[in-house]
């Protein structure tokens, strides 16, 4: 098992097309002829990719194109690649390929992770911001397509049949790309092992966005994204290669060896709009207070400018200065203060009974997941530890994902951004939240301020939204629906 196991590996470019060329031994091509791929070549031995036996029809269009001619007698007229390897099967005894995405600790299920089979190599992601409107980063000119449901599972149909089927899976900029050895035509296929269906863990499997975390002295955030299965060699101080960089908050602690002399400040990064695009999301961890000396008006609209390019912004507790900077600095502008009805904090119980919004899909698939995990034994109900009380509602378009009914509390809400365009302009996504994920880090340094590796169910309900966060940007009160085959 442990061989085969070992197969399920990362796809690099070179061995993608190898990947996708050995797929083709042993199956039909399109030709006439039924001799498989040649490669980007006719007959006749030009370079001419989606040619047929005569060595026309070719477009030039280079080696990442694998050629399997121009159609023939086994019906498909005009594919291409892996294309020409879908089988014609009766109805309901489609070629499938079943399983379940888990996070990179291969321990939750993830909702909304795209599942495809790419027809080439798929296209390395653009580092820092970018506006990831659903279907834009789906590279690789899928052939089939689907998401993944509450419970984390997939069945992909009518996917090609043969030796080396690539399959990638991918939220957002996370993505990892595996080989699945064998896939029978007519049959289902089923992916068993966790490892194999999990979201890359550092980025030599796979890709993993670029984050940017603000330390903070009442709630180690830091410590969600190590329980997630993020490889400690993952984080580092500004400049590393390591894709989880550390910025120091007010009473929020760096230091261990493997961080020496790092000393980046959270005023370094929000302060400079070129240093904030280098990140696909930030996160600011709770100081503990306000701290608005730390945040002028240049760095608010640092912050709002990265959002509106496609950023997304993890906020929580005392980082709703943000979004409402007016409540403590009167005269500071934001144009997201009306995006939730905030208020100076009042007092409330620690561990309070949420509600959880299920009048949109999402928030539906939210309650549902909640279950499945373990998080919650009642759907659309999670109680919450360290809960704060700074707002009471959402205003439209926000979504409000958990409140507190009585008295009215809001504990989590997300916008779009940027705020007052259409939807299919919108870019970035800022959610705020009004509970910790861990206590305080007691002084430690990371990551021996992390405590164990157990989640609590509130740290779980967080994994979900910093995953919906990820995700591609769009209009919410729609179901996500998959990127279509190209």
């Amino acid at each position: 098992m442990r061989q085969i196991r070992n197969r399920f590996l990362t796809i690099a470019p070179i061995a993608f097309v190898s990947a996708v060329l050995a797929a083709s031994s042993g199956a039909a091509g399109c030709g006439s002829n039924g001799t498989g791929s040649n490669f980007g070549s006719g007959d006749d031995g030009t370079h001419k990719d989606g040619g047929g036996d005569d060595g026309t029809a070719g477009d030039d269009a280079g080696d990442d194109v694998i050629d399997f001619g121009d159609g023939g007698g086994d019906g498909h007229q005009g594919c291409v690649n892996l294309q020409c390897q879908i089988a014609n099967c009766s109805p309901g005894s489609e070629t499938t390929v079943t399983g379940t995405v888990y996070d990179p600790g291969a321990i939750n299920p993830l909702y909304n992770v795209i599942v495809y089979v790419p027809n080439t190599k798929p296209d390395p992601f653009k580092e820092g911001i970018t506006c990831d409107k659903c279907g834009v980063l789906t590279s690789g000119s899928p052939v089939v397509t689907t998401l993944t449901g509450s419970d984390g599972k997939f069945s992909l149909k009518n996917v090609p049949s043969g030796q080396n089927i690539p399959l990638v899976m991918q939220i957002g900029k996370w993505r990892r790309q595996i080989t699945i050895p064998n896939v029978t035509s007519c049959q289902e296929t089923k992916l068993t092992d966790k490892n194999q269906t999990r979201l890359p863990k550092n980025n030599s499997e796979g890709d993993i966005p670029r984050i940017a975390i603000t330390t903070g002295g009442c709630d180690p955030f830091e410590c969600l994204l190590r329980n997630i299965g993020i490889a400690d060699s993952e984080f580092g101080p500004p400049g590393s290669a390591a894709r989880v960089h550390l910025y120091q908050g007010t009473d929020g602690f760096l230091g261990g060896s493997q961080y020496p002399g790092s000393g980046a400040l959270a005023t370094q990064l929000w302060g400079s709009s070129t240093t904030l695009a280098q990140y696909d999301i930030q996160i600011n961890s709770c100081e503990c207070s306000e701290v608005p000396q730390e945040k002028p008006q240049p760095s608010i609209n640092n912050i709002v400018d990265y959002a509106n390019k496609g950023g997304r912004l993890f906020t929580t507790h005392y980082h709703y200065y943000w979004i409402d900077p007016q409540i403590v600095t009167p005269g500071a502008t934001d144009p997201w203060i009306n995006t939730a009805q905030f208020h100076s904090e009042t007092s409330g119980s620690t561990t309070v009974a949420t509600t959880i919004d299920t009048s949109f899909p999402k928030g539906a698939a939210f309650a549902d997941w909640l279950v499945v995990v373990g998080a919650s034994t009642t759907r659309g109900s999670l109680t919450v530890n360290d809960a704060r009380y700074n707002a009471t509602a959402v205003n439209a378009p926000s979504l409000r994902w958990m409140y507190v009914p009585s008295p009215a509390s809001l504990m989590h809400y997300t916008f779009n951004t940027p705020l007052g365009v259409p939807d299919d302009q919108q870019c970035g996504k800022v959610l705020f939240s009004d509970f910790h994920v861990a206590g305080s880090s007691n002084g430690n340094p990371f990551p021996q301020e992390c405590s164990g590796n157990t989640f609590t169910p509130q740290q779980k309900a967080l994994e979900f939204m910093l995953f919906d966060l990820s995700s591609c940007i769009q209009k919410d009160t729609q179901p996500p629906a998959p990127p279509p085959p190209k």
